[in-house]
């Protein structure tokens, strides 16, 4: 695990979340993993948000909204908003396998064979029956302080599964070039242990980089030489001088490693950015080791965060000229689609603003599927990086344009929780729900203004009538009617509040968890 660096908001609430996941509450009803296994990551009980939930996911995901409660996570009011906007039946039989994601639009393949580390052994020990002084990996481990848990292990994901095949792939082009020897492949194979070496070694304890070579070894070996020391700082941390290395073989028109040269120096730049030691230490100081919060924390990291944001711009730019300029050039066609894969990660990593507007507008249209691309996943896991649980001023506005958030976000004011409610919000989140409602006639607006209504008016009681005339087959229905009942009691109008409650006892749509809701309110007639 490696918690992302992006701001000193992000880092808070990362360690909260973290929390939250060990501490983790039973908001959904019990489920076996085998039920939920195609349901997108955010949909699922284990998920850290939200953590109340759908008594029964799987059915919720399918159509069936039961009693959709206002102290739900984002993911699921949003399912409620698409199957609301979708006619009765749509999404019954709607495929939630992941088959691509924004990252990596293209379809993984179906069938795999060993794993990248197990193929690139076997290929080298063809070769080299010694094993590597170091079991290569893809993870570098460590520890991580955090307050009331103390030192948990950690994984840091270091060395790719990308690189291993690219290795192999690489050897493989080596046993099949007749003008080398078996001792040239075998000192390739030493530079190359070497670079692995470093995958999951700790800073300040790096193996040393891959020895140079002498002066009469084969040009090609020596151009290989190269690009696996630079690949060993880069696997280091050494990130200012990997990229040196990388540039000197990239700006050498015929080097054999040039076009992956480019990439490595775009990926140096990347890392660099995310990877910023002095920040780290800033966040570790204030937050674990004085426990520093609120107030305090953002002033004791005020002028390392500027300075931090100054670099993730700064290496946001070089990173995009660079690789426009890669792109641009025919000659390194062979890593154009990787530049564009690592070009998305940029985006998530350094703006991630960018791809989560891309997917927001994406999930504002309800036809558009979207577990299939992971949409769902990929926009609760850009959020937090963006915006705090409610976002106000001008970046609340601009997320507030897509009405299935604006839907979301209302909702969630008036949510039941164990602290005191904001009855300011919560009232001016009705008046926002009831203005909608009575601009668009939307069902799920109406049942927003319902969720939200804490005091009788003229408005609510005409949106409980508007509720109670709603047919039963519409998935909105059973809500409409638990929430008009609310309304119709706090008017007085017990018996009608009564005979919609009275409607819904024998509903197959309520879950048995929900149920107690229903005594609960017919008792209070």
């Amino acid at each position: 695990m490696k918690m992302p660096v992006v701001s000193p908001r992000l880092i808070c609430c990362s360690l909260a979340a973290f929390g939250a996941l060990m501490l983790m509450s039973g908001g959904h009803a019990a489920q076996s993993a085998a039920d939920e296994q195609d349901l997108p990551a955010s949909l699922r009980s284990g998920y850290v948000g939200p953590i109340v939930g759908p008594a029964d996911n799987r059915a919720y995901a399918h159509g069936t909204l039961g009693l959709i409660q206002p102290n739900y996570g984002r993911a699921s009011l949003f399912v409620a908003w698409r199957i609301m906007h979708l006619p009765v039946g749509a999404v019954a039989n709607e495929s939630h396998r992941r088959q691509a994601d924004w990252v990596n639009p293209n379809p993984a393949s179906p069938t795999r064979g060993d794993d990248e580390i197990a193929a690139w052994l076997k290929t080298r020990g063809a070769l080299m029956a010694q094993a590597p002084s170091v079991e290569p990996g893809y993870f570098r481990r460590g520890k991580l302080k955090v307050e009331g848990f103390g030192e948990l292990d950690v994984e840091t994901g270091q060395c790719g599964p990308d690189a291993y095949a690219f290795a192999t792939r690489t050897l493989n082009d080596l046993v099949a070039d007749t003008s080398l020897k078996d001792a040239d492949r075998r000192t390739w194979i030493a530079g190359q242990d070497a670079v692995f070496a470093r995958c999951a070694a700790t800073p300040g304890k790096m193996p040393e980089l891959p020895a140079s070579l002498p002066a009469r070894a084969p040009a090609k070996l020596k151009a290989l030489n190269a690009y696996q020391r630079a690949a060993a700082l880069f696997y280091g941390d050494d990130f200012i001088a990997a990229r040196r290395e990388f540039d000197a073989i990239a700006a050498a028109p015929a080097h054999p490693m040039r076009a992956w040269a480019t990439l490595g120096s775009l990926r140096a730049i990347l890392r660099s950015a995310v990877r910023d030691t002095e920040w780290d230490a800033v966040v570790e100081d204030a937050w674990t080791k004085r426990q520093l919060r609120g107030a305090e924390f953002k002033a004791a990291v005020a002028e390392p965060a500027a300075r931090h944001n100054a670099r993730v711009d700064a290496a946001f730019k070089d990173f995009d000229s660079r690789a426009k300029a890669a792109l641009a050039d025919p000659t390194i066609s062979p890593v154009h689609a990787a530049i564009r894969y690592t070009g998305r990660r940029a985006l998530v990593q350094l703006a991630p603003g960018v791809p989560l507007r891309i997917t927001m507008e994406a999930l504002a249209r309800p036809e558009f599927n979207p577990y299939e691309t992971s949409a769902l996943d990929f926009f609760q896991d850009l959020y937090p990086r963006v915006s705090p649980d409610r976002p106000t001023g001008s970046l609340g506005e601009a997320l507030r344009q897509f009405a299935w958030f604006d839907f979301v976000v209302t909702v969630q004011a008036c949510a039941d929780t164990a602290k005191a409610q904001d009855i300011g919000t919560c009232d001016s989140e009705h008046a926002h729900a009831l203005a909608r409602w009575q601009e668009t006639k939307d069902n799920a607006w109406l049942l927003a203004t319902l969720m939200t209504a804490r005091l009788p008016t003229p408005a609510t009681l005409q949106a409980a009538s508007a509720a109670r005339a709603v047919p039963a087959e519409r998935p909105e229905w059973a809500s409409l009617q638990f929430y008009a009942a609310r309304a119709l009691r706090a008017h007085g109008r017990n018996a009608e509040a009564r005979a919609a409650l009275d409607g819904m006892v024998t509903s197959t749509v309520i879950h048995k968890r929900d149920r107690g809701l229903l005594e609960v309110e017919r008792r209070g007639l």
